[in-house]
């Protein structure tokens, strides 16, 4: 069973559409090995695709948080909303059918009210020189913990149903 079982790419690709138009957020449909696949791609601020287009930043940033959320979701079989190491809220609600992990719905790209962004920090894994961290961060869109945890179980709740059987 895979990702692509429960709906074609295209559905998917709409999935994560809807849920950017009324999130905000940059949302993305991930198969078991933690890859996306819908080649839809809509940014939640100015700072995440400056960080996507280094494959070195890409891999130590964004794979890394997709990787360990995505694994403690598998253990857990529930929601985890935490941050990467740039600062920035990541949402990850792991897919499960027929008892089988096959892949993870996440979402991203903004702020926890109570969370900073760490120019200095992305500058160091990124080699995006510290100011220009902070001019693609002056507007970073803030959400709060209690909003971010009430989108993981709306998305849990879309997950369930597809899986549902």
């Amino acid at each position: 069973m895979t990702m692509l079982d429960l709906l074609s790419k295209e559905e998917w690709a709409e999935l994560e559409n809807e849920l950017n138009e009324r999130t905000g957020l940059d949302v993305n449909a991930y198969d078991a090995q933690g890859f996306t696949f819908t080649g839809l791609k809509q940014w939640a601020n100015r700072l995440c695709p400056r960080i996507k287009e280094i494959p070195s930043a890409l891999q130590s940033v964004c794979s890394v948080a997709h990787q360990n959320l995505a694994s403690l979701a598998r253990q857990t079989g529930q929601p985890v909303v935490e941050e990467c190491d740039a600062g920035l809220m990541k949402i990850c609600v792991p897919v499960f059918a027929g008892g089988q992990f096959v892949g993870a719905l996440g979402a991203c790209g903004h702020l926890l009210e109570d969370g900073e962004m760490d120019a200095f920090l992305i500058h160091k894994l990124t080699g995006i020189p510290e100011a220009e961290v902070e001019k693609l961060a002056e507007d970073l869109p803030v959400i709060s913990r209690a909003r971010a945890e009430e989108l993981s179980t709306e998305m849990e709740a879309r997950i369930k149903g597809l899986t549902a059987t």
